[in-house]
């Protein structure tokens, strides 16, 4: 099934594109032209996450093989899982089976292809650490 389920006080804004499997929890902000494609395995979101404009998230991808065509490469789903009190930045993209755990920040444009770890700063491409929410 691709259902999505969208916790109390969650705001999707106009334009968002959300397929299931997806769960959002208490008051998550998805604002506008936001794609998540929550593939076979799903995206969950944890509470007071903030997801910017243009952001991408999903969580599935294709095979690479060279000895067969892209359109028939398999397809696998790992799943992304967001924690609470995330900041997504606008434009960011986090692929499959990537965690990101609580407080953690996205920086506008990053790509995050490996989890990232509490009140981490991540930005780039391939998104790294830049900083700490926790350092003055």
């Amino acid at each position: 099934y691709r259902t999505v389920v969208i916790g109390d006080g969650s705001a999707i804004a106009a334009d968002a594109f959300i397929h299931g499997p997806v769960v959002l929890g208490q008051r998550v902000s998805i604002n506008p032209r936001a794609t998540l494609d929550g593939g076979r395995a799903g995206i969950t979101i944890g509470d007071d996450t903030r997801i910017a404009q243009g952001a991408l998230i999903f969580a599935f991808d294709h095979g690479l093989s060279p000895e067969s065509p892209i359109n028939s490469q398999p397809v696998r789903s790992r799943g992304i899982r967001i924690g609470k009190d995330v900041w997504i930045g606008a434009g960011a993209g986090i692929t499959d089976g990537v965690t990101i755990d609580d407080h953690a920040v996205i920086a506008l444009g990053a790509v995050v292809t490996r989890d990232v770890p509490a009140y981490a700063i991540v930005g780039g491409v391939p998104a790294t650490i830049i900083g700490d929410r926790r350092s003055k």
